[in-house]
Order: structure tokens, then sequence, then C-alpha cells
């Protein structure tokens, strides 16, 4: 197969381009997330093959497309869209940046141009076409649906055989059965149906009735199980594609598969909220293939998945960090109560709170202080912090003129000023006045505050982390009334979260030979789907009161860390206390493709920190409830 070019795209190409990226990233994010995987010159290639596409749909799709009385004009704008394109092709350029975009990708990856006339024959059938007799129909129409997706594809990803172009069909064919089984309830909306009737007829389902009865439920499992047939198909290909592409496939094809089981976990009901795979798994699943499991296995906590067998190989890392670990059914877990015991938490939180932290407290990420200031609330105390020419400067956050809150302000030769007066206050104080110590440790900010019982320490106690320069840092922060000491308490017990967060882990096992009371050793499986994961090792430790920290010592990522911050804000309008719950993950893997994922850092970070905020909507439950017990004065134990 002919390698693509990669001459520079010209200026004029890349708004068309960036276009192609963007309706790629909000209507395809499977090919977008697959496609971060590639070397940038052929992820262009695919986000202007799925523009194409995504723009020909759109108009088959608009609503009205298909009535009787709009049909011609339907037919009319497809086929006007069709000639733009070819004129695109043929002439090098369009005056719409995506079509001209998409016609340099046609002539620089020597795509066959007969593809697009089966494509578009496809898009017009849809205007009249509403349903399909037999299996053999649909695959008719699935030729220039989906098929030939497939076949225009594979002079970007460049196998190495042109045996490739079966499993590439199967390939296409399955994405968009897939989107069929996923998306009857909208078909049905459009007024068309893709399941076969021949198959409705075989199981009497009918999804006109819009609910997922036996017969319905029969139907699908049979449609479920075909459509995987169509997978394993298109799996014979992968060995053909270079490193990249295969990469990119792969997690493509895992990703769409990952809706299969999604519908089987939802009762093969498709006609309520639509099923998804969300977008941080597939930020997840594209950092391992680019060799960075980018949220979850980062955010490994011990608040995961059931005992079993052991989650992590203590052997040299796998090549691929993605491995084959069914996910346990749920009436199929082990109870893990008998392992969490309270004596065993609290001896290990008692050894935690006995760590004096300095006086420093963590408020925030690094990123949340520009060029002018910030407030937080720090034990009862607002505190303000700025930057200056030095580093990050703090004091009280009232004006000691008026007592104006001394958020938002700017800076002037390193002094703050008062946003209301103009008071310049200097790093360094004044009387009734007195600076705060202050760091920046490029990830969060910290400041020390006198705190009873605490001996002040020059710098906050940070542990070992990754270097930052070759790292992927997300920070995400949530409040929730409890102490700080509910917060390190959820950590040290890594046995709750087998029934808690099933959705994220699986096969944690506590290593009871590497364990004590002040290092806490896990295996777990962050789940990619219910058949796929990255299994890992991971040591827990309490560096202070007031901190707990995940390190990743065996398996992907390895040297990779989640620092989780209580810092105490203040008592509620309601008397009870309120802590912030910051937590930072800095991911890092030796991975050659890891350098590839720094490259796309700002598309995966949204999703570390979805992935880090969702535990902890549930973990903040289990932190409250620590507190509220305590309270009232009933005792568990811890």
């Amino acid at each position: 197969m002919s390698a693509v070019a990669t001459s520079p795209v010209e200026p004029d190409l890349v708004e068309g381009y960036r276009r192609c990226a963007e309706l790629t990233r909000r209507h395809g994010t499977t090919y977008y997330w697959g496609a971060a995987i590639l070397p940038k010159e052929r992820r262009r290639h695919v986000h202007a093959v799925y523009a194409l596409c995504r723009l020909a749909d759109d108009i088959v799709d608009a609503p009205g497309a298909t009535d009787p009385g709009q049909v011609a004009a339907t037919e009319q704008a497809l086929a006007d869209f069709q000639a733009a394109f070819m004129r695109a092709v043929e002439e090098g350029t369009s005056p719409d940046p995506v079509l001209a975009a998409v016609g340099r990708t046609v002539r620089e990856t020597r795509i066959n141009p007969e593809c697009f006339e089966r494509f578009f024959g496809a898009m017009a059938q849809d205007l009249t076409t509403t349903t399909y007799d037999t299996w053999e129909d649909l695959l008719g129409y699935m030729e220039g649906s989906a098929a030939v997706i497939g076949e225009m594809m594979l002079p970007v990803l460049e196998p190495s055989s042109a045996s490739a172009k079966g499993p590439a069909r199967a390939l296409g064919n399955a994405f968009q059965l897939t989107n069929f089984l996923r998306d009857v309830a909208e078909d049905l909306d459009r007024g068309r149906v893709y399941i076969p009737q021949e198959d409705l007829e075989r199981f009497g389902a009918d999804p006109a009735r819009r609910r997922a009865d036996a017969s319905w439920r029969a139907l699908m499992a049979f449609e479920v199980e075909r459509n995987r047939g169509l997978y394993a198909e298109a799996d014979r290909g992968l060995a053909l594609l270079p490193d990249a592409s295969r990469r990119c496939v792969g997690t493509a094809r895992r990703l769409y598969a990952g809706i299969l089981d999604r519908i089987e976990d939802a009762g093969y009901d498709v006609f309520g909220e639509r099923v998804v795979v969300p977008t941080w798994r597939k930020a997840a699943l594209a950092g391992a293939a680019l060799g960075v499991t980018a949220a979850g296995a980062l955010r490994t906590t011990p608040a995961s998945g059931g005992r079993g067998a052991s989650g992590a190989s203590h052997e040299a890392p796998p090549r691929i960090p993605i491995a084959l670990k069914p996910m346990p059914r749920r009436d199929q877990l082990e109870p893990s109560w008998q392992h969490a015991k309270p004596a065993r938490i609290r001896a290990a939180l008692d050894v935690a709170l006995a760590r004096d932290p300095g006086g420093w407290y963590t408020v925030g990420p690094s990123t949340a202080l520009g060029s002018t200031s910030i407030t937080r609330s720090v034990a009862g105390r607002e505190v303000v912090l700025w930057r200056t020419s030095t580093g990050v400067a703090a004091g009280p956050g009232s004006c000691p003129h008026l007592g104006a809150l001394l958020t938002d302000c700017e800076v002037f030769g390193d002094k703050l000023h008062c946003r209301w007066y103009g008071l310049a206050l200097a790093p360094e104080g004044r009387p009734g006045w007195p600076a705060y110590a202050a760091h920046d440790d490029g990830v969060l900010l910290w400041v020390r505050v006198p705190t009873p019982g605490e001996t002040p320490s020059d710098l906050p106690r940070i542990t070992a982390r990754p270097p930052l320069a070759r790292s992927v840092a997300a920070v995400v922060e949530l409040p929730g009334t409890c102490e700080p000491r509910d917060i390190i308490a959820n950590r040290l017990d890594p046995w709750h979260g087998s029934w808690f967060h099933p959705y994220a882990f699986s096969h944690l096992e506590v290593d009871e030979s590497a364990s004590d009371d002040e290092v806490l050793t896990v295996d777990v499986t962050f789940r990619l789907s219910r058949r796929w994961g990255v299994p890992v090792r991971a040591e827990f430790a309490c560096p202070d009161a007031r901190t707990i920290v995940m390190t990743i010592t065996e398996g992907e990522g390895a040297g990779s860390v989640v620092e989780t911050h209580a810092t105490p804000i203040g008592p509620g309008p309601d008397g009870r206390p309120r802590t912030m719950m910051v937590e930072a993950t800095i991911a890092h893997s030796d991975r050659p493709g890891f350098k590839a994922a720094r490259a796309v850092s700002s598309l995966l970070q949204p999703a570390m920190r979805h992935t880090a905020r969702r535990l902890w909507v549930d973990d903040m439950v289990y932190a409250e409830r620590s507190w509220l017990l305590r309270a009232r004065g009933d005792s568990y134990g811890i």
C-alpha cells in the first residue's frame, strides 16, 4: 500500500481541518478519541472523511427531510452537496473550508472516488426506503453507508496487505449495526426501521411499542450476538495495520463494542435514555493506548471492585496495558464486609492523624490563580493569594482599611491593590494585616496559617511525584459536610467500593503481606468496558493528617500519583463543618506513546476531572455519613 502524503497544510486549509476536527469531536466522539492516537498528518484525514459523511447524513436526517412534499428538495440538496464535493476533489480547492479540506484529503490519500459514489447512493436511498425485509437487504444498504467507510479509511491507516479490505468492511458494518441497535427510537422518530423485518417477525417484536418486553429482549440479544460476530471478523485485520493505526482502530472498536455492553446492561431498553459510552471512558481508553491510563487507572482509589484474583502482574508490564478481565456479575461478587475491619481502618487513621501538616493547607489548583487575586476559606479564615515576581503571596482576605473582600484585585509591582480603595498591600504584610506563607508546587496552591497543635514548617510535605514536564495533571475540588479525617478515612477503607463503584473498578485485592498501618497495597483493575480493563498495583500512604497519596507502583502508569487533600473550610450556616476535598491526578508513563498523550493533554484533562468528580460524588456520601454518625454519638469503630 502506498504511504499517505505528508505535505504541509496551507494556511487556507487550516481552518477547514479545524472545522472537520470540531465536527468529529461534537458528533463522532468515538472516531475522535480513536484518531487521537494517530500522528497528526493522518489524524486530520480521519476527521475529514468523518466530516464529509456527517454533513451528508445531516441533509437526509434533517427534520422533515423525508416528508412526501420535501423529498425532492432533499434529493436536490444532497445532489448539490455531492457535486460541490466532487469539484473540491477535482479542483483541489473549494469556497467551503470543510470541503476544501476533504478534497485535499481525498487527493493526498488517493481514496478511490468510486467509494463516494456508493456512499452518496446509500444516502439517497435513505430518502425513499424506510424498512428492510431481510438481513441481505440491509447489508445491501450498508454496502454504501458503512462497509465503504471502512474502505475509505484504508489509505489513511496504511495496512501492510490488500487483504485488510475485508476486515475493514466488516468493521464499518459492525459500527453501523451498533448504531442501528442503539438508535432504534431515534430512527422510529424519522419513520425508519433498520432491524430486518424477518427478524422482527421471527421474535414477535415490534419497535413501535417502544417497550423492552420479553420478545424485544430476545430479538436484541440475537442482534447483539450478530453484531459481535462482525467485530470478530474485523479483528482479523488488526495484525495487518502499523502500530499507530492498530491502536487507533482497536480503541475505536472497543469503544463501539462497549455500546453493546451498555445495551445489555440496560436490559435491552433502547427506548429511553440514549445508550452511550461516557466521554471519560473514551479518553481513558485512548490514553491507555497512547501510553497513559488517563483518567481512571490513575485515579484507582481503594474504593473499588470486589475481592478476587489479583488485578496486577508483578512481572514486566505488557506491551499493551489493556487486559481481557471480564467484569464480575453483581450477584457473583464476594461480600467485602468481612475484610473491612473497623479496628484496622481506625489504626491506619490514627497513624495518619498523628502526622503534623505543619500548618499547610491545599487551596486549589495552580491554574486557579492568574494575574489577579483569589480568596479562599481555610479553617474559618478568609485568605487572599496573588502572584508576585518571585512566587505566590498570601494574607488575610479582608482589606485592613474597611474590610473589603480582596478577591479579583490587581497586582502592581508585586503589591496587591484593594479594588475598592486602591490600598497597596505588600507580600510581607503590614501592622494588623500579617502575611501568610504560600507555595505553588506547579499543580496545587498552598497556604500556611497558624493552626493549634501544629508546628509551622517551611514547605508542605509533598510526596514524590513524576516529572511534571513529562506528565499530565488534573485537579478536581468538591465540598462536603464533614471533617478532614472523614475524607482520609474514606481512602483508608479499601473494601466499601466493591458495591459502590462497580462502573469504575473490579478485581481489587489487598496484599496483606505488603500492607500495614502506614502503607496499604492493593491490586485492582480499572474498567474500560465490561470485558476489558487496565490492571495496576498501587500503594496508599498519608504524609500528613490532611493528605493521602496513591502511587502506582506496577502496571500501566507506574510512578503516577493521585493526591487527595482535605482542607477544612469552616462551619456552614447550619453550624456543621465543611471540608473541601482537593484531588490532583498526576499521570505519567514511560511508554513512547505517552508523549502523544501529553500533546493532547487539554483533551484528556476534562475526562480525568470528570472521572475523579464522579467517584467523589459517591465517596462524599461515605465521608458525610462518617461525620454524621460521629456527631450524633453512634460508634461503629471509626
